[in-house]
């Protein structure tokens, strides 16, 4: 088969896929306008004095639910069991090496979504308003070679390169045509509508650019982009509706005079696909019992929209609004006669009069009132959108009058399982986009780089492309809440592990929902650690000074038994009369000898001098008597 034939084949094939999913198109398009809350009055709903009432219960919906599923931590956890470490008997090691690759793979994501501040909140609002997530894992050093091969301009390729190795390219399910088996999925074709400049900046193609040099290009084209696991086929053509060419490489534009004007579709690339995995992350909800596209699919307002509930409500609102408006202009009063335009009405004052000539008469208007079963009908119809949605709850935010956190909390995470299809499926495609980081790594053998703070010192971490098995990846992420109350809960739960499981403190700080238990089990030995120095340190200072105040309490001794002896050997030399050689020694303040300005008096609470220390008289202190001889012993 020719290269050309080849290429009409892939046209045809691109053409049966577009087809498959129109009604699902019209579906979505619905969909679309019931979240943006663009709604038109049925013919015959068209008197000048109605007025239009929507309902805003469909956005409310979409916007609780993304408000709520996108506040949720994202975790991802690596089974180390995949690891040679493991098989090698080195748990440990294996188990490192996860916390560093989940490190590595999270960073890498968080710098992706900084070029997309929204990312995870695109990710579950195309969960709920599709059952259908799609997206493009972009590995920018390989497309940045692919672009420089053919001669392209890689630029933004380059400077999206400050941002991580990876571009998570989020798109509408809209514009995705997706096909799977009962095992994987099998092919993608990618459309969406770009100016002929953009294509040429980045295909380089030679048709094209003689055609935008000989003004001959028109401003918008259809890009489709086709890939399977054998072959990556890209062409374009002239405008802005993808459509079933039929295998046919003409298409024919018409031109502002209304002239058709014929263009051959331009072949980007045809080549063969040279890896073992498809540059998508997509995931499908709802159900594989039906093949159908339309049918296969649940999203959030589905049930809404397949019941026609919002256009019904829609349809009651006006009709009570515009009766109620109706009802206000009404007149009051029946003005009978004649003239009964000569009636007039005083407006000077409330509580005015009427000026009724002779002959008219005026007669009040019984009310009306609004109709009671539209009211009625108003309010089952919205019960019954609530109920086809999210809990009101969950749209509110709001707690009952009185009622307490632990209650509130309750009632929050009981309405949360309505959105539980829409974070599964979340949590699927972030495990998809996750995967295909790591079989990128693998193709190009260029490492996965991610960095981290430990204990206020910046780390780096590497996952190895020979350390990647794609056989062996076993990784899981979960979007989990972090509410007071849950994490009272998720602590009690895991102390009654510990105390009577026996958990290992790995697990119980994973049940908590560290991403990272090695690096926390470490930096609590190590403040254990730091705490035990602490302590040393501070009772060594406590054993030197109680020392240093030993010695010096000595010091202060020996000088009082020096001073004393001197003046009893001084009052000996003199010959003082008895009883007068018992002068008071001088003490100072407390007690302390030597110090003028005190002295000891027991009647005030002092110490005797033969008190100082036990068994401290003259004689023991001096070994002399009191006459200046040696006691011997």
């Amino acid at each position: 088969m020719s290269k050309h034939a080849d290429f009409e084949y892939y046209i045809g094939v691109a053409g049966e896929m577009i087809d498959n999913f129109n009604e699902l198109r019209i579906i979505q398009e619905k969909l679309d306008k019931m979240s943006r809350l663009e709604w038109t009055r049925p013919p015959g709903m068209d008197a000048p004095w109605m007025r239009d009432f929507k309902t805003t219960a469909p956005y409310d919906a979409v916007k609780a639910g993304v408000r709520v599923l996108s506040g949720l931590d994202e975790r991802i956890t690596i089974d180390p069991y995949g690891f040679d470490e493991t098989e090698s008997g080195d748990l440990n090691a294996a188990k490192l090496k996860a916390n560093a690759w989940e490190v590595a793979l999270k960073w890498q994501m968080d710098r992706a979504s900084r070029r997309r501040a929204i990312l995870r909140q695109d990710v579950v609002r195309s969960a709920m308003m599709y059952d259908e997530i799609v997206g493009q894992v972009v590995h920018l050093p390989t497309q940045i070679k692919a672009i420089k091969k053919m001669g392209g301009r890689a630029n933004r390729q380059e400077a999206a390169l400050r941002y991580g190795d990876f571009a998570i390219l989020l798109r509408n399910p809209k514009n995705v045509y997706t096909k799977y088996s009962d095992y994987m999925l099998e092919a993608v074709l990618y459309a969406t509508i770009k100016s002929a400049e953009d294509i040429q900046n980045f295909w380089n193609n030679p048709q094209l650019a003689q055609l935008i040099e000989d003004e001959k290009a028109p401003d918008e084209w259809v890009l489709l982009d086709y890939v399977d696991y054998d072959r990556r086929v890209v062409f374009c053509y002239p405008g802005n509706t993808v459509q079933n060419l039929g295998g046919n490489a003409v298409v024919t534009v018409m031109n502002e005079e209304g002239e058709g004007e014929s263009y051959e579709v331009i072949e980007l690339m045809n080549e063969e696909w040279k890896y073992d995995f498809l540059p998508w992350a997509a995931v499908i909800g709802g159900t594989q019992l039906d093949s159908a596209p339309e049918n296969a699919r649940f999203p959030l307002l589905y049930g809404i929209m397949k019941a026609d509930q919002w256009n019904n409500t829609n349809i009651i609102g006006t009709l009570m609004m515009s009766e109620a408006i109706a009802e206000a202009a009404r007149p009051d009063v029946a003005r009978i006669g004649l003239v009964p335009d000569s009636i007039e009405a005083s407006y000077g004052e409330p509580g005015g009069a009427w000026d009724v000539p002779v002959g008219h008469e005026i007669r009040p208007m019984p009310e009306k009132g609004l109709d009671p079963a539209l009211r009625e009908a108003l309010d089952r119809q919205l019960s019954d959108m609530g109920r086809s949605t999210i809990p009101q709850v969950l749209v509110t935010a709001e707690a009952l009058p009185q009622e307490p956190f632990a209650g509130f909390n309750q009632r929050i995470q009981q309405a949360m399982a309505s959105l539980l299809p829409y974070k599964f499926l979340a949590e699927r495609w972030f495990e998809e986009a996750y995967r295909l980081m790591l079989y990128w790594a693998k193709e190009s053998n260029k490492g996965i780089v991610g960095h981290d703070n430990e204990r206020g010192v910046p780390r780096t971490y590497e996952i190895m492309p020979a350390d990647i098995d794609k056989d062996k990846i076993y990784l899981k992420v979960e979007l989990q809440t972090d509410v007071p109350i849950d994490r009272q809960q998720k602590m009690a739960t895991a102390i009654q592990a510990s105390r009577e499981l026996k958990m290992p403190t790995r697990d119980i700080l994973e049940m908590l929902g560290e991403t990272n238990p090695e690096r926390k089990i470490k930096d609590w030995m190590m403040e254990q650690l730091d705490l035990a120095y602490l302590q040393g340190t501070l009772q060594q200072i406590a054993a030197d000074a109680s020392g240093a105040i030993q010695q010096q309490a000595m010091q202060i001794a020996q000088q009082m038994l020096g001073q004393m002896a001197q003046q009893q050997a001084q009052q000996g030399q003199q010959g003082a009369p008895a009883g007068q050689g018992e002068q008071p020694t001088p003490f100072g303040p407390q007690g302390i000898p030597g110090i003028e300005g005190g002295s000891v008096n027991p009647a005030e609470g002092g110490a005797p001098p033969a008190g100082f220390a036990p068994g401290a008289t003259f004689e023991g202190q001096t070994g002399m008597t009191r006459t200046g001889e040696e006691i011997v012993a």
